[in-house]
């Protein structure tokens, strides 16, 4: 029996573009509606549960019989405009703007990861689900009952139907034991290793887990599906833990953060839930080569987490993809770029040419599936972050796992007999499509565009000298300010005051939300690029 999974990875709002187009791709060919679970981490949870709660309406609305690819493709047409839309609004931004909720911060049940869960439920899942008024949506409202089947049981029930009624997985870690925590429209809780080797290697505490929200305390049973996102984004450093208390006796409090700690590509979900046929889309960071690494204690601390992250992630792929067992599709994006192979200096103190620096034969490059090479290394290179992402940015990621997508499910057995299987396919109208001429001729004004977008801050500052002088600008009158104050008579206290005062209130969120983020997307619109020259 067939049971295909689906695995949208961490990498921030790079991920989530990057599975957009994934998505895209999967409900033209037909195997979106086959997806019986999906698993999300980190940037996959954020998109993957805003594609759950449209889905929901879609399956909830329409009898199995009825439901078309068509069905499919128009809703994520629907959603890339919605998710573009949202995350050009800055979210990570927006947790500082509210004056109350930055005051409420100060107790220690109200953080940072709560307030960007608000703001997920506000500006995505809400208005995915079609649902008014101020309540969050719970995680056990993402509970889906068919027409023809108000009871309908996934585990149980799926085999029977055409358009499958997938499982969502949504992972973080538990730091109190490292293991996972994963979210359910059923129930949620801790999973862990339960073999007999298992259980005589790993010897952290296992929080055992309800079957229902039903048995949980009445304090936890609604939590809200903002809530669990944010606890599978929370990025250890970036963004506080989200704490769950009440839920164990002996004074625990679960604190989640990132799944993206424990398994970046949320692959495990999907080899316990017993899937036969894999698709992983996975826009995570990985490891970027350095010929000098530094050696100052923060960078080496850095540079080594990220060599422990690389294996985790290798040690997992090698493990499933060396076997060959169960047919799977690995979308990633470094995908076809070549190795580079140093030689050695001989005795004569020349390199040796003993090393190829082409990719290995018989590999796909970036060309194969329309993507010039230096696209895509710099496509590897965007931020992982939360913030604004322009028009320039967002096409070429979702773009980028659209095409890269029809090459490879289309050249893997198993997976390419499941999209054959299909009759009714339907082709999208989406909006990346109006990059594709510079993904293959990209132009310098297009690969500087990519290049600013890995960097985090003041990247308005990198694309021309209105950004500059804007900044510019502004400081100049901040510092005048200061200096009028300090001038009138006004004491280095009270300016300290008036500063904190000011960082409360949100003003520089705003002002910043205002000018500068306005004038970054701006300055990456798809219509200021010149175009490409025409190949001959």
């Amino acid at each position: 029996m067939t049971k295909l999974g689906l695995a949208l990875s961490g990498g921030g709002f790079r991920a989530s573009l990057f599975h957009v187009g994934v998505l895209a791709h999967l409900a033209e060919s037909g195997l979106l509606r086959q997806v019986e679970v999906l698993s999300c981490v980190s940037g996959g949870s954020i998109l993957g549960a805003l594609y759950y709660v449209r889905l929901k309406r879609l399956l909830e609305t329409r009898k199995d019989a009825d439901i078309q690819d068509a069905d499919y493709v128009k809703l994520v047409e629907d959603l890339e405009g919605q998710f573009v839309d949202a995350i050009q609004k800055n979210i990570r931004m927006r947790t500082f703007l509210n004056p109350l909720k930055n005051l409420r911060m100060i107790r220690a049940n109200y953080s940072r990861s709560d307030r960007i869960g608000e703001l997920y439920d506000e500006l995505l899942y809400r208005p995915g689900l079609a649902v008014a008024g101020r309540k969050m949506v719970e995680m056990r409202e993402l509970k889906i009952a068919p027409p023809e089947n108000p009871g309908f049981y996934p585990r149980r029930d799926n085999p029977g139907r055409r358009a499958k009624i997938p499982i969502l997985l949504v992972n973080a870690t538990v730091l109190n034991t490292g293991h996972i925590w994963r979210f359910e429209a059923s129930t949620m809780g801790s999973v862990y290793p339960s073999t007999p080797t298992a259980l005589d290697v790993d010897k952290n505490m296992r929080l055992l887990r309800p079957d229902s929200y039903a048995e949980i305390t009445p304090a936890q049973q609604d939590i809200e599906l903002g809530l669990a996102v944010a606890a599978s984004a929370a990025v250890p450093g970036l963004f506080p833990p989200l704490s769950l208390s009440n839920l164990y006796p002996g004074g625990i409090r679960v604190q989640l953060v990132d799944g993206g700690v424990h398994d970046n590509q949320g692959l495990a979900g999907l080899l316990a839930e017993g899937c036969t046929h894999l698709v992983i889309s996975d826009a995570s960071g990985q490891l970027v080569d350095d010929k000098d690494p530094k050696t100052r204690a923060p960078r080496v601390m850095s540079r080594s987490n990220g060599v422990l992250m690389r294996q985790v992630r290798e040690e997992e792929l090698f493990a499933l993809l060396d076997g060959r067992r169960t047919p799977t599709a690995l979308l990633h994006l470094r995908k076809g770029l070549p190795i580079v192979t140093v030689p050695w200096f001989g005795p004569n103190q020349r390199p040796t040419p003993a090393a190829a620096g082409s990719p290995p034969s018989g590999r796909p490059t970036p060309a194969d599936f329309g993507v010039d090479g230096g696209v895509q290394d710099r496509l590897s290179h965007i931020r992982t972050d939360l913030d604004s992402f322009t028009d320039v940015e967002a096409a070429s990621l979702m773009l980028d796992g659209y095409l890269m997508s029809g090459s490879v499910l289309s050249s893997t057995p198993g997976l390419a007999d499941l999209m054959g299987a299909r009759g009714d396919r339907s082709a999208g109208a989406w909006k990346f499509n109006r990059i594709r001429p510079w993904m293959a001729t990209p132009t310098p004004e297009f690969l500087k565009q990519l290049q600013v977008g890995s960097h985090t801050l003041f990247k308005f500052l990198r694309l021309g000298v209105r950004g500059l002088l804007t900044a510019a600008l502004l400081v100049l009158g901040v510092l005048g300010l200061l200096w009028g104050l300090w001038r009138a008579g006004v004491s280095g206290w009270w300016l300290v005051f008036g500063v904190l005062v000011v960082a409360v209130s949100g003003l520089p969120a705003w002002l910043y939300l205002q000018i500068f983020d306005r004038l970054y997307l701006r300055l990456g619109r798809i219509e200021r690029l010149r175009p490409p020259p025409l190949r001959r």
